[in-house]
């Protein structure tokens, strides 16, 4: 009588061994060594990018010079009031997560908190715990929401404080929309330097 086992082994022969070394092809190009010994992988150092600095880095600028870029790229950017994101905007951008659910328009994703109760079907949390997971979710570089203009301040100032302008976003997909944005806007400044003079 055939047991189960014989009949899977007859119907479901053996995979082949999955090779693994063979991927150490691979590592190099990715900047790591190997030791097949003990099966460990660490990077391999490089010189910060920045001439002149000895640090070694696993690439890039070394951590000192990071942090002057940012704070450089920061100092031309200016501060989030500057930029239009004041004690007004941050009330109305509470507004606009209470109206969209906590949720974003495009993806739908929405925090842990606001996750959980609504599958218990316990409604939406309190606004201050929701935001309070959501500073963590931030300062920990996680997933978290964004109040986004669909109309940059750039375009229309006047629009800054409107919360129909607003639409919640997780930071994903407010990046994705940045970076959409500034490749559009991008193009047409290129193409208007290419166009002829008109005498």
């Amino acid at each position: 009588m055939e047991t189960k086992a014989s009949i899977n082994a007859q119907h479901y022969p053996m995979a082949q061994p999955i090779e693994i070394w063979p991927l150490q092809s691979l590592i190099p190009r990715l900047g790591m060594i190997a030791n097949k010994q003990t099966g460990e992988v660490r990077r391999i150092l490089r010189p910060c990018t920045t001439p002149g600095c000895p640090e070694l880095t696993p690439g890039g600028p070394c951590e000192a010079h990071r942090r002057a870029r940012q704070r450089e790229h920061d100092e031309r950017r200016g501060t989030s009031v500057e930029r239009g994101y004041d004690a007004s905007h941050r009330r109305l951008r509470v507004l606009c997560f209470q109206r969209d659910g906590w949720r974003c328009v495009d993806c739908g994703w929405e925090p842990e908190i606001v996750r959980l109760l609504r599958e218990v079907g316990l409604g939406l949390p309190p606004s201050k715990h929701v935001l309070n997971e959501l500073r963590r979710a931030f300062a920990r570089g996680d997933r978290h929401l964004h109040a986004d203009h669909q109309i940059p301040i750039e375009q229309r100032p006047d629009l800054r404080l409107d919360l129909d302008n607003l639409q919640t976003r997780c930071d994903g997909c407010h990046g994705a929309k940045t970076m959409r944005e500034s490749v559009r806007r991008d193009r047409y400044s290129r193409s208007l330097s290419l166009r002829p003079l008109e005498s």
